[in-house]
């Protein structure tokens, strides 16, 4: 293929793109092509290690369909600054909205195995006060610090269970917190075409 057919068949494949755009990045791969003939390569060994139409108009498209936004800007700072202070009230309540959504987002995951480790802490604590409280009720009624020394070793078995479940629950929250981060870097992560 030469590199005529190529910027033909590439401007076809981006025909999604605005004409100013399209013609932009057609110009940028026919000064690549001509760059690497000038390198020495041959038209069509330079075509080739450029990739086919199809491919490059692809990621093109992927790239392209990227957000933008442009904040409007006065060429003045004075302005500026009254603007961004006048419109705070909006931006501002925007803003805390998105971090306290990120916030319950991070509670809501990590909620169950906080419970879980409350839980076993609780017994533990509940299971060292009842066996060493058993022996002063036994003194009065041994029935009674039988039931609360057995009260107090069961607790310690709850506790070591709920201990093992917390640490289990928190290694695979660690790891949903690991992917909901990648994908709020990504969903915030813009592409630039140069």
């Amino acid at each position: 293929m030469n590199k005529t057919i190529f910027l033909k068949e590439l401007g076809f494949h981006l025909q999604k793109m605005k004409n100013t755009d399209k013609d932009r990045f057609i110009s940028f791969y026919d000064e690549m092509i001509s760059d690497y003939m000038e390198d020495g390569m041959t038209e069509e060994d330079a075509v080739i290690k450029v990739g086919t139409p199809k491919m490059v108009a692809e990621e093109l498209l992927e790239s392209y369909d990227t957000v933008k936004i442009n904040m409007p800007m006065t060429s003045s700072r004075i302005i500026n600054t009254i603007l961004l202070i006048l419109g705070f009230p909006l931006w501002g309540s925007l803003v805390l909205a998105g971090i306290l959504l990120l916030a319950s987002s991070y509670i809501v995951i990590w909620c169950l195995p906080f419970t879980t480790g409350v839980g076993s802490i609780g017994l533990f604590t509940t299971s060292i006060i009842s066996i060493i409280g058993s022996p002063f009720i036994m003194a009065n009624s041994l029935p009674l610090g039988i039931i609360q020394l057995g009260t107090g070793i069961a607790a310690i078995g709850f506790s070591v269970l709920l201990g093992t479940a917390t640490i289990l629950l928190s290694t695979k929250f660690i790891i949903i917190t690991k992917n909901f981060n990648t994908k709020l870097v990504t969903l915030f992560k813009r592409k630039v075409v140069m």
